[in-house]
């Protein structure tokens, strides 16, 4: 039993975060890595004419993959109690199994048994592989932790913009609709017009004509700049704030080692001295 659960143990701490030191976990880690962005290159490959031969060797590597994947869910889910102590092991399976990136794994590998029910085409699906690479990417996960600690500011910040987006569509389909009634048909194109200016991505396809219209125009091509920075700002104050925690906390730690060094000197000059006053 003993053994059994050291084994579990190890399996956790492989699966989880790489910690310092442990080459297992990266290696696992750079191969998950790895696996992942390959399936993304052979799902980017299966839009193009291909070869019998090639098609079938890449069903073989998808299925591979789908076999890897399936026995990562399933570690996960077995080893869960570590990850939730405080409540029993069911529990912690359960908790565990509604969690995002459990619910995204098991979109990951569940295109790949359902042919079965002709739903073939829900192997789409298998893009959420991508989100996988959130567990095995330092970077990612830093991006993620800011998002989480910042979502409040976030989501301020986004409903500010999507206020604005409604309030423009409708005085620019008041502006637009008699002018161009064919274009701006309702406050939807005029919203479909705030949502390409505020983004960035105007293609074109629509514009007004009117005067009030263009002066609304560009009043929100220059608010648009503004509003997409203020997240961006929220985000970059936050990786900058994160960078800085990150540095004491390796600062506490050098220091907690350094005073543990102390310790251990103060303790061998302490058995020194006793040893040769016993002597004496």
């Amino acid at each position: 039993m003993m053994l059994y659960q050291k084994i579990k143990r190890r399996i956790y701490e492989i699966l989880d975060k790489a910690r310092p030191g442990d080459i297992a976990s990266h290696i696992f880690d750079i191969s998950m890595m790895t696996l992942i962005i390959t399936n993304i290159l052979a799902i980017f490959i299966e839009t193009f004419d291909i070869s019998p031969y090639f098609k079938r060797l890449m069903d073989n590597f998808e299925t591979f993959s789908v076999i890897v994947f399936t026995v990562e869910y399933v570690l996960r889910l077995w080893v869960a109690p570590y990850q939730y102590q405080d409540i029993q092991p069911w529990r912690a399976r359960i908790k565990y199994f509604f969690t995002f990136m459990a619910i995204v794994d098991l979109l990951a590998i569940l295109p790949y048994y359902m042919p079965f029910w002709r739903l073939d085409d829900l192997r789409i699906l298998r893009v959420f592989w991508l989100i996988k690479a959130n567990r095995h990417l330092i970077s990612l996960q830093r991006i993620h932790k800011v998002i989480r600690a910042k979502r409040s500011e976030l989501l301020s910040s986004l409903f500010v913009l999507f206020i604005m987006m409604l309030v423009c569509s409708v005085l620019m389909f008041r502006f637009e609709n008699e002018a161009q009634p064919g274009i701006f048909h309702t406050a939807l194109d005029g919203l479909w017009y705030a949502i390409s200016i505020y983004s960035f991505a105007w293609l074109g396809d629509i514009w007004p004509i009117t005067i009030p219209g263009r002066i609304l125009g560009g009043f929100m091509a220059i608010l648009g700049m503004a509003v997409v920075a203020v997240p961006t700002g929220i985000i970059s104050s936050g990786l900058f704030e994160d960078a800085q925690e990150e540095a004491k906390e390796a600062e506490a730690e050098e220091s907690l080692k350094l005073l543990k060094q102390m310790k251990k000197d103060l303790d061998a000059i302490k058995k020194k001295l006793d040893d040769d006053k016993e002597k004496k």
